[in-house]
């Protein structure tokens, strides 16, 4: 089986992963029903990404839920706190924690929406010899090398908050994965319009998410 043909988009930034024999979701949001999740990854605490009922929801018994320090510290069970560089091991699976962060998306008190300082993150994945990396909310920064070569990039590409298209483009480029999927996309902001622009200009297999088996709610 590929890679790819283990990934299910949620809708959003939210995704369905299955390796080394487990149920993995990334950022549960407005989530469909879905198999009880083994491991929950969480990017961030934004509601979009970081939604307490989602977790509760999907979690199965002894469910491992690993996050960056401002997740873990509103959660009411037990957590795994993981920061930018490092790696933990659930099992078979090796999770690393990749800083996620702006350089130019202003609010309007003209701060950045994901501060580098906020200890955000995006993970890569690795199970026997295969790899995937949600990128988590971010820009194109240099701490994406650390997922050079990945078997699948999950890429924002909706711009405001996010990469744009273009952006996007340019981080699938840098990492060179095999398949690039395009997300944070049909809910809260962006449109299929998004994806089918990062699809024409990114220099890698692009797959929009529907062709994964998305059941996540869209915007036309």
């Amino acid at each position: 089986m590929k890679v790819v043909d283990s990934v299910r988009w949620l809708g959003h930034a939210g995704f369905l992963l299955r390796l080394a024999g487990k149920a993995i979701y990334i950022d549960p949001y407005r989530a469909p029903p879905g198999p009880a999740a083994d491991v929950v990854l969480v990017t961030h605490d934004h509601f979009d990404h970081f939604s307490p009922d989602d977790i509760k929801r999907v979690a199965g018994n002894g469910v491992r839920v690993v996050g960056p320090a401002t997740v873990t510290e509103q959660l009411k069970g037990p957590a795994t706190t993981i920061s930018p560089g490092e790696t933990v091991e659930v099992d078979d699976l090796e999770l690393t924690a990749v800083a996620a962060y702006n350089t130019n998306k202003i609010n309007s008190e003209g701060k950045l929406f994901h501060p580098r300082e906020a200890g955000w993150v995006g993970f890569v994945l690795r199970a026997g010899g295969e790899r995937v990396y949600h990128s988590g909310d971010t820009d194109v920064i240099p701490e994406m090398d650390q997922a050079a070569g990945v078997d699948v990039a999950l890429l924002p590409v909706s711009g405001t908050y996010v990469m744009t298209p273009a952006e996007a483009a340019e981080a699938a480029r840098r990492i060179g994965p095999k398949v690039a999927i395009p997300m944070h996309w049909g809910t809260v902001i962006g449109s299929r319009d998004d994806a089918q622009e990062f699809k024409r200009m990114a220099p890698v297999d692009v797959v929009i998410p529907e062709e994964v088996g998305s059941d996540g709610n869209q915007d036309s």
